[in-house]
């Protein structure tokens, strides 16, 4: 029996400079938070008697890693060293070419990007498995490096593990780099594909295990919930179990509160947020949005960012004194009161009811350009509060904000 951790998109370095603006105290314990994250799974690793760890890509943000993020990654790397766990480095689409022709730890190996490798794992004098894979030579690799890692293993012995930065099956929220099939993958000589790129927890299959560890450290609301990696647990059958370990120092949350219509004023608004708040123990950033139809509609709207934020922040600091609210946004519509259903308000709401919002961005006067620095989530927003400030006027609610 051994055991083994698998981890990917570390993104050491990352900056988090949409942060830096607005909270530059809060951007500098963020930045710091991936360090933390892969010193708690090398602590992992060591304490279950872990024989390697694989890091299955983007360990760093950038390609030319910091000094402060090479000093802090050589530093697990020796911890690791210091306690007989190996470790191998497979490249991905962010830090191909970091700290190449560096020395590394002795029990550090990086994976070539030319051609795939294999090293044998030794444990009690013989050998339990087999550690293959291949880094990204460049940004925007098309190659299907899974195909490549797999053919190496041919004839391999022990439990075969894959490494590999990919994404499988054509992920439509990530860039199509080492595109590969997941029949491939299944049909392959892997035991374990040790896969990164995708920052989702993903179990893809089973016999063999295809995995996606998922990133270690959430950046955003749109990477919630607990982040870190897996242990593989391998029994003298060559069967594996797996065990999530969780390793983020923040993690990032979104609270909706949608059922809002018999909110009437701010106070109760206040105490339906308190009420839904949910149970979390770790340091975590909430957005909240505020959804669905509340007559506090044109009032949410015509607050600044700050003024909301008062409104939640000492109810959500005496329930979870470890919580940092990230944002409000309000999302909500108006009551369908009787000034929404007379005269050019009611004409209004009906055109919008027949409209694509994506074709309505698509005809806006605008430059790709002046559109490129949007999300389309940000587009859908901002169309949906343009829509909103239209029908409140038109309905004379905005009179009431005044």
């Amino acid at each position: 029996m051994f055991r083994f951790v698998h981890c990917a998109d570390l993104h050491l370095g990352s900056p988090f400079a949409s942060w830096r603006k607005v909270r530059p105290e809060t951007a500098r314990e963020l930045a710091l938070a991936p360090f933390a994250a892969f010193d708690r799974l090398a602590e992992r690793a060591i304490a279950a008697g872990a024989l390697f760890m694989v890091l299955a890509g983007d360990v760093f943000d950038d390609p030319a890693p910091s000094l402060y993020a090479e000093s802090r990654f050589r530093a697990t790397l020796e911890r690791l060293a210091a306690a007989g766990v190996r470790v191998f480095w497979a490249w991905g689409n962010h830090d191909c070419g970091a700290l190449a022709g560096a020395e590394l730890p002795g029990n550090t190996v990086l994976f070539p990007a030319d051609a795939p490798a294999r090293y044998p794992i030794e444990q009690g004098g013989r050998v339990v498995a087999t550690v293959a894979g291949i880094g990204h030579p460049a940004p925007g690799e098309r190659r299907d490096l899974a195909a490549l890692a797999d053919g190496i293993l041919e004839g391999a012995p022990g439990f075969r593990v894959a490494v590999v930065h990919a994404n499988v099956d054509g992920d439509p929220d990530h860039e199509p780099y080492a595109p590969a099939p997941l029949a491939e993958l299944k049909q392959g000589r892997a035991d374990y594909w040790a896969l990164g790129h995708i920052h989702k927890r993903r179990v893809l299959c089973e016999r063999p295990f295809a995995v996606y560890s998922g990133s270690a450290q959430g950046r955003s609301v749109r990477e919630p919930g607990p982040r870190g990696g897996v242990l593989v647990e391998v029994d003298d059958a060559g069967r594996a179990t797996l065990e999530v370990l969780d390793a983020q120092r923040f993690r990032f949350e979104t609270l909706t509160l949608d059922r809002l219509a018999a909110a009437a004023d701010f106070p109760a608004l206040a105490r339906v947020f308190e009420a839904a708040l949910p149970e979390l123990r770790e340091a975590c950033f909430l957005r909240v949005v505020l959804a669905g139809g509340t007559a506090l509609n044109a009032r949410l709207r015509a607050l600044g960012q700050e003024e909301l934020a008062e409104l939640f922040r000492p109810r959500l600091r005496a329930k979870l004194p470890t919580a940092e609210l990230e944002s409000v946004v309000v999302a909500t519509t108006g009551l369908p009161g009787a000034s929404r259903r007379e005269g050019l308000a009611a004409e209004v709401a009906a055109v919008r009811e027949k409209l694509d919002p994506g074709a309505l961005a698509a005809a806006l006067p605008f430059t790709h350009a002046e559109l490129d620095g949007f999300t389309p989530e940000e587009l859908a927003g901002i169309a949906r509060e343009s829509e909103e400030l239209l029908l409140d006027y038109l309905a004379g609610d905005l009179e009431a904000t005044r």
